[in-house]
């Protein structure tokens, strides 16, 4: 099932210059129509699945790896919320030099872009002290108590991350999606085909096609 599938009409008034009458409609699909999963739905956590995507896999690529249809990209996006794919989708290696290159200098993409602290483990109890990958700046300590009096950490405790090493790492985080699990792919279509569907109004057709330009978006609600 194609995104675009289930979209209803829209009769447009027609701006040809050979136009007949007021009369003259150009029939359009109406895409100010949007669709959104339910909030109950992706309140059910065992509705979805961890993906990770790998290499340069486009959303198209992923929707046939998991449901065996590269039409359903838009499930794997309406998934995950993402609106745009320029921005939200990550980028390919290809695409990820060439932003660097727009973006960042050769200087600029080894300079630091800040720090990091890395995961610290109380050797005498055991317990965890300090969590990895917190924000930091450069001269951060942590102090904790003994029986000997209070200790402070050694200096290795954060490390640097570098302007690429950020944006990497950023790009690699667009990888962790979630994706609707084959058995409630029914419900979602169902979800489409229904709200897809005008309701009695001044510009209503039949509910596959309405007249005029008072659009609105929805959601499958």
């Amino acid at each position: 099932m194609a995104y675009f599938d289930d979209f209803p009409d829209i009769l447009l008034p027609s701006f040809a210059d050979n136009r007949n009458s007021n009369s003259d409609f150009v029939r359009t699909k109406n895409l100010f129509k949007r669709a959104k999963i339910r909030d109950d739905i992706f309140g059910e956590t065992v509705a979805f699945e961890k993906f990770v995507i790998s290499g340069d896999d486009r959303p198209d690529n992923v929707a046939f790896k998991a449901y065996d249809d590269a039409d359903l990209d838009w499930v794997v996006l309406i998934s995950n919320n993402i609106l745009n794919v320029r921005d939200e989708w990550p980028m390919s290696q290809s695409n990820l030099e060439r932003y660097l290159d727009n973006k960042y200098t050769s200087e600029q993409l080894s300079q630091i872009h800040h720090y990091e602290t890395k995961r610290v483990i109380n050797e005498v109890t055991g317990l965890l002290m300090l969590e990895e990958g917190l924000q930091v700046d450069a001269d951060f300590q942590i102090k904790y108590g003994n029986a000997g009096g209070t200790v402070t950490t050694p200096q290795n405790i954060v490390t640097s991350v570098s302007n690429y090493q950020y944006e990497v790492k950023k790009n690699d985080e667009k990888r962790k999606i979630f994706l609707l699990r084959k058995n409630m792919l029914q419900t979602i279509f169902s979800d489409m085909r229904q709200i897809m569907r005008y309701t009695n109004s001044s510009q209503y057709i039949d509910n596959r096609t309405k007249q005029g330009d008072n659009l609105r978006i929805v959601s499958l609600r």
